[in-house]
């Protein structure tokens, strides 16, 4: 948590809000023992990582969808060859001792 009361970098602003949203906002940093501005720098910080990681994943889910073709190409190339080590370097259940689980 970033500590900002002596900061004189710090800047104000103003902003509007419904009655209700601020009750909340009160009996919130009540609870907290917080005050408005520290409750609203942590929120505001939150919301934007949140977007962050939002904007990551979606370019993630686009990279995958891109290679998908190209991925499944790989594997299809080497699936013999992930079998055939399965097949030879995997001893069969029958061979494992019961203390080997």
């Amino acid at each position: 948590m970033p500590v900002y009361a002596a900061d004189p970098a710090m800047r104000k602003v103003m902003f509007t809000a419904p009655p209700e949203l601020l009750g909340r906002l009160d009996a919130t940093v009540d609870q907290l023992g917080a005050n408005r501005s520290q409750l609203i720098r942590e929120a505001i910080e939150m919301y934007l990582q949140t977007i962050r990681r939002q904007e990551l994943r979606s370019q993630l889910e686009e990279g995958y969808r891109v290679q998908a073709a190209r991925d499944l190409q790989i594997s299809e190339a080497f699936r013999y060859a992930d079998y055939e080590a399965t097949v030879q370097h995997t001893p069969p259940y029958a061979d494992l001792e019961a203390n080997e689980w």
